[in-house]
């Protein structure tokens, strides 16, 4: 199995080589621009992006993922860092918490590759991977995201700002002179 992880590796990296044009959206736009970046990126995925299978944007067929069941953590470890390489090539950032550890992704990265996701020109298209229900958390000791929401859902948001003078946002100025 070791030769065969090996080699898809390679396969993986030789797969970073492959440039897709952009969408033409992005024609004469300044992709240095933070602002138009992340608003282009957004209307490319909800506009005028088409889904496609994980997969074949890649061009790495899911058959070529071993099930997680026949490999060692440290090749599971080892597929995950780059196999989240490849999908940040092309844009796409699984957001795991900060800690979890690269064997246990590997499930979740190769369920992924049948998905349907826009494939983005440019910026980064986070994929959720939590409902935000901490009885189907999937990844428990690990994150503590859905028991935050669940806090500030109960409790109301913590505003930790300077205090707010509720009245004198409402207070505006007499606009009598401009009309």
């Amino acid at each position: 199995m070791e030769d065969y992880i090996l080699q898809l590796i390679e396969e993986i990296r030789s797969a970073t080589w492959i440039i897709r044009p952009p969408h033409e959206i992005w024609e004469d736009m300044d992709t240095e621009d933070e602002i138009v970046l992340e608003d282009l990126s957004f209307v490319e995925q909800f506009t005028y992006g088409t889904p496609e299978k994980i997969c074949d944007v890649t061009t790495i067929e899911t058959s070529k993922l071993p099930p997680p069941g026949k490999l060692t953590d440290d090749q599971k470890g080892r597929l995950s860092r780059e196999l989240e390489m490849l999908l940040k090539h092309f844009s796409f950032v699984l957001d795991f918490p900060e800690e979890y550890p690269d064997h246990l992704k590997y499930p979740f990265i190769r369920d992924f590759w049948d998905e349907e996701h826009v494939p983005l020109s440019f910026g980064e298209n986070h994929i959720e991977l939590c409902d935000v229900e901490i009885e189907y958390c999937p990844f428990p000791g690990y994150c503590t995201f859905c028991q935050e929401f669940e806090e500030e859902e109960k409790n109301g948001p913590k505003y930790t700002g300077p205090p707010i003078d509720v009245d004198k946002l409402l207070d505006f100025p007499d606009l009598s002179d401009f009309l």
